[in-house]
């Protein structure tokens, strides 16, 4: 059984969601404005041939995509360090209704604009993709990424980046850079041209700067300094935990998601004492949730958590 979740960014270097910039104040400084006071009440008017007042856009700081040399960062354990803070992870799941497969079909209600973390998602188009691997229809889906506040260029995201049957997933943003994790609800056999994956998009420029394999990205994303963390898994699928270089994409390490803390925060209300938490072969739940909590990095599956030591 796979659950979405909706994470918030976490780290320092994530950025707050942006304020629409506002007009200032009206006078006569900023507004040009005819001799004499203006009845009471009444907006000031301009002056014949005045420029009308113009809304300064945001300027789009560059982000730094020069990869960095990353040492290894977390090992399965439960040694934990005082030092870290704890974070949630984040997940922002967006468009489901209108392009992930269905029994009932594609085409729900759904929203076409998504406003999360200073970030506009967009739904550009959906058009049918005919059937995925268990013969539920679905659709192809586009999507446009664009800063709020106006600041930078959007970044077009078509059938090279998201495949049918792929909404949104996961959204982790810092400053002008964002990852973007598209996804399926299914095992990744039903859906042979994949899914599933991250894409770091440059909201300065408007391109796509990297784009990962598939099967890496379904469970939220966490952004913690240089590196992206990213759970897969789904049933009884292989479950690993990503670790990524947020710069450039590389596979720092690809941990195995092994249940070691029973149960967990999430689990407990559905946990008896007594009952197994760690499956044999980890055939159920996913890997989904990620966070920094009491100096260990955890995920939680639906029979327990799996935490990982800080190296």
């Amino acid at each position: 059984m796979r659950t979405w979740l909706l994470f918030c960014p976490l780290v320092a270097c994530v950025s707050t969601p942006s304020a629409r910039p506002s007009a200032p104040p009206a006078s006569a400084s900023n507004v040009g404005l005819h001799a004499g006071a203006p009845p009471s009440g009444a907006p000031p008017s301009a002056a014949p041939g005045a420029t009308p007042l113009q809304l300064a856009v945001p300027r789009c700081e560059p982000f730094d995509w020069t990869a960095r040399t990353l040492r290894p960062l977390l090992a399965p354990g439960k040694l934990a360090s005082g030092a870290l803070p704890d974070r949630a992870g984040n997940v922002q799941a967006a468009f489901e209704a209108q392009c992930q497969d269905s029994p009932v079909g594609s085409n729900r209600p759904s929203p076409t604009n998504v406003e999360f973390d200073g970030l506009t998602l967009r739904l550009v188009s959906s058009t049918p993709a005919g059937l995925s691997g268990r013969n539920w229809a679905g659709n192809q889906c586009a999507f446009e990424v664009s800063r709020s506040d106006g600041a930078g260029k959007s970044v077009a995201l078509g059938p090279q980046q998201v495949p049918p049957f792929n909404c949104i997933s996961a959204v982790v943003r810092s400053g002008s850079a964002a990852w973007i994790s598209v996804g399926f609800n299914g095992y990744g056999k039903e859906f042979p041209k994949g899914g599933n994956r991250i894409i770091a998009l440059d909201l300065c420029a408007g391109r796509v700067v990297w784009q990962s394999p598939d099967a890496t990205s379904n469970g939220g994303l966490l952004l913690y300094d240089d590196y992206l963390l990213s759970p897969y898994g789904f049933t009884s699928e292989k479950r690993s935990l990503f670790v990524l270089d947020a710069r450039s994409g590389k596979a720092i390490q690809q941990l195995p998601v092994v249940e070691n803390i029973c149960p967990s925060k999430s689990w407990a209300p559905n946990w008896k004492p007594g009952e197994r938490c760690d499956a044999p072969g980890q055939k159920v739940g996913a890997a989904t949730n990620p966070r920094l909590e009491g100096g260990l990095f955890l995920l939680d599956t639906n029979t327990g958590s799996a935490s990982y030591q800080f190296l």
